[in-house]
Order: structure tokens, then sequence, then C-alpha cells
């Protein structure tokens, strides 16, 4: 279990649902050692709340005056043993013995905590029996007729408890059965697309978006995360329509505001190639279209990103890279006459850069037979030291600039491109793939995979 109390952003989420707290717990097994109460946002970061240190007996007390979050929390200990706990109520207490947490732990003035364990151990119990290998096939039905009977009567009993609300957020959608015909391998399809199309739609029915609770627990998260994966077409389009239709249902602001960072946190430097299309629509909608959201620093940040990233999305016509050759002569990108620019930005003492080099090298017969250029571009403004690469790699066959002009009228040696702001060249190399009319067709693409990506533009083009 991973407990931090660095949470990136978390300054920018506001807590509106407090309860101040009065948590006493006994664990048996537990000796004079620390014990920590911490609540999840998301279901891989925790935020650590109070620390306390159990005595002899496995007693211990966590108390403020303070208020908390509500949520859902867990409390730590033996290093890799914790419970889960719902912070509602926020003064009762409870005991476990460390041998089977499980079925020992019971909780004094908590009815959502008491009921939390309830469900977790009559499903346990449920799963214990299906997992024989030896059940009977009308054994397992009825098993499962039993699973859906008592969380049907869990869940009426509970109705109105917030860890109702977390037991219904982790189901998945139940696809109604499909009425039409099937006759044929388009028929199969036809259910196929039914099905997905209802369970896409339905998917967020669980979870309710107004609560939020829900940034305090991991099930927004990995609900979040698994329907960007496996649901949604992975282009810029497809992205921002399903990222609206989402924050449409997120009234909240607590989870509106998580909503959005996580999916722009996806896609500002996704590997998917294009995908970057996302996180501009959503930070222009929703980061500079709802300032009011947002502290000033966090607006005026992915105004600075849009400005860098914008001007590179595919379909873009490639900046302006002022570069001179080994002659001093000025190379001019947009009037290279190759049907493919394969532009390489590298750092001479750079060593992953010196890794990939060969293997671009390694590309030329490649590259000629199909009239594509590369231009090999210096960050580095040190002569010496890029002539030494060129020699070096035998990048002679390439293109290969350095962004160091000579003023004619004052005889000085002049820079005039911000690789950093213009190129977004954070880390080195960086690859960009250019068409004939030198619009960018890739980016960052691993130079092992140019040549496959190269055939597949120009079987497109066919």
């Amino acid at each position: 279990m991973k407990v931090g109390s660095t949470v990136l952003f978390i300054l920018f989420f506001g807590v509106n649902c407090f309860a101040q707290y009065d948590i006493k717990g006994k664990i048996k097994g537990l000796s004079k050692s620390e014990v920590y109460l911490a609540h999840y946002f998301g279901y891989n970061q925790q935020v650590v709340k109070d620390t306390v240190i159990a005595n002899e007996s496995g007693e211990f007390q966590f108390k403020g005056s303070e208020t908390l979050p509500k949520g859902l929390y867990l409390i730590s200990f033996l290093k890799s043993k914790y419970i889960d706990v719902v912070l509602e109520d926020a003064n009762f207490s409870f005991s476990l013995d460390t041998t089977d947490i499980l079925k020992s732990i019971s909780f004094t003035n908590s009815e959502e905590n008491t009921a939390f364990y309830s469900f977790q151990r009559n499903m346990n119990e449920f799963y214990t029996q299906l997992n024989q290998p030896t059940l009977s096939v009308d054994l397992r039905k009825n098993l499962q007729t039993q699973v859906q009977q008592f969380q049907q009567q869990w869940k009426s009993k509970n109705t109105g408890l917030f860890v109702s609300k977390l037991i219904e957020s982790s189901f998945d959608p139940e696809i109604p059965t499909y009425k039409g015909a099937l006759k044929s391998k388009a028929d199969t399809t036809r259910m196929q697309m039914y099905q997905y199309q209802y369970y896409k739609k339905h998917y967020f029915d669980g979870m309710d978006l107004s609560d939020e609770r829900m940034v305090r627990t991991p099930f927004l998260q990995r609900k979040l995360e698994r329907y960007f994966k496996d649901l949604v077409v992975q282009d810029p389009d497809s992205i921002a329509i399903d990222s609206d239709w989402i924050l449409a249902k997120a009234k909240d602001t607590e989870v509106r505001r998580y909503i959005i960072y996580k999916i722009a946190s996806t896609y500002e430097n996704n590997p998917i190639l294009g995908t970057d299309g996302a996180f501009v629509h959503v930070a222009e909608k929703y980061y500079i279209g709802e300032p009011a959201l947002w502290d000033t620093s966090t607006v005026r940040r992915m105004k600075e990103r849009i400005a860098i990233i914008k001007p590179l999305l595919l379909g873009k016509s490639f900046p302006k890279m002022h570069l001179t050759d080994v002659a001093g002569k000025e190379i001019n990108i947009a009037a290279l006459p190759f049907n493919y620019t394969v532009v390489f930005i590298y750092d001479p003492e750079c060593s992953h850069c010196k890794q990939e080099t060969p293997k671009l090298v390694a590309l030329n017969d490649f590259f000629k037979s199909k009239n594509i250029g590369v231009v090999g571009s210096s960050i580095v403004r040190d002569k010496a030291a890029w002539k030494k690469f060129i020699s070096e790699f035998n990048t002679s066959s390439w293109i290969n600039g350095i962004d160091i002009h000579l003023n004619p009228r004052t005889g000085k040696e002049e820079f005039y491109t911000d690789f950093r702001n213009t190129f977004d060249v954070y880390s080195t190399p960086v690859v960009y793939v250019l068409d004939q009319q030198k619009k960018i067709v890739g980016k960052r693409i691993p130079v092992e995979n140019l040549k496959d990506f190269i055939q597949y533009l120009e079987s497109k083009r066919k």
C-alpha cells in the first residue's frame, strides 16, 4: 500500500464536506507501532491526515478538533496491512485481529462501516463457494442468483448510506438481453455493437457525479481510466466528445475539477499519436473557459502549455526552425524537396541521442528509396561538439543544422530558435515527421518505429 502526503494539484481541490473526528481502535497483533489515517485521492494516491502510536495492547486513538473531508479512508498499520473505513460519522471505534481482519473486524457507533463490512463478509463467503473447482453448473447458477438477491436486499436496506453509493459505483451496468435476430455474422456484429453502445452509455449510471465524496475514493479514478482506455476511440475528436459528455454530468465542483484534471493529465503527453489534441480541447474549454474553478497559476500554466502544443498538433504546418548548415548557409526546411522529412532534434552530449542516432542512420537506404530527407538539429550551440557528433555518427547524408547565425553587420553570432517553447523539446531526442507540404504528420515517434510508420502513411495515400 502506498501512503503519501503530497498529491499533484492537491491545492486545487477544496473540501466542503467535513467531520470532526474521534476514532478509537484496538488491533490484536499490533504493539507500539505507527498507525496512519489517510483518505483516498483516486486509487493510487492517499493523503495522510493523522499518525499515532499504538500502545502495547494495540490500542490507539485518532482525535482532532479540526474537520476532515468526508469520504473513504484507510487505516494503515504493520507496513503492509490496512483497512478501509468510511468517514461519515467520524466518532466511532473498532477492533480487529490481524490473523483474520475481515472475519474479526467490528464497529461501534458506525452504521456506515458496519454495513460496509457486512457486505464484504457476505460477498467473500459467496465468492469462496463460487470458486470451488467441483461446483456443479446448477449449484453455480443457484449461488449467482443468491448473490443478486443479497445485493438487492442489502442495497434496499442501506439506501441513504454513503457506503451504498460506494458499492454501487464499483458495479458495471447490466446489459439487457439483445432481442434481435442472430442468424448471420452481420446479426452478431449488430448485437455486439448494441452491447458496446449500451454499456458505454450506462457506464457511469452507478457513479454519483454530484457527490464530492467520490473524489476521495478509489472508484472514480478507476472508472475514468477504464472508460477512456477501453471504451473511447483514441483520436482527439472522440476523446473530446466523450470528455464533454462526462463533464456535462459532473455538476459538483470537486468532482468536476478532478475529472478535468485526470483527462488533461492523461492526454497532455500521451504516447498515442495525436491525442494531445484532446488535451488542448479540455484545457481551452475547462481550464481557460472555466477560470473560477482554478487558481491563477494553474490557468496561466495551461495557457502556456496550449501556446506550445497547439501549433504542433497533427496537420499543422511545421514552425520556422532557424538553422544553418556546416558551411554557414541558412536551411529552409519549407523548401526541401522530399516526400517526407524527418526532423531529429538532439543534444550532442545526450546519451539517449547517441543510442538513437545509429538506428536512424541505419535507415538511410530506406529513406533514399522513398525520397525521405533527415534534418538533424542540435539544440546545443557549440560548433565543435556539433561537428564531432556529425563525424562520430556519420550523419553526413543528413541535412545537419545548428542555430548559430552570423550577423553581417556586427560579425557576432546570434541565436533565433527557442527549441523548448516552439518545438516542445523538454527532453532529447525529439522526432517530427513532415509530409511534402511540411505539415506535421507524426511526432515523438520512436526511431525503431519510423520505417513502419512511414509505410503506414504511404499506404493511406494509395
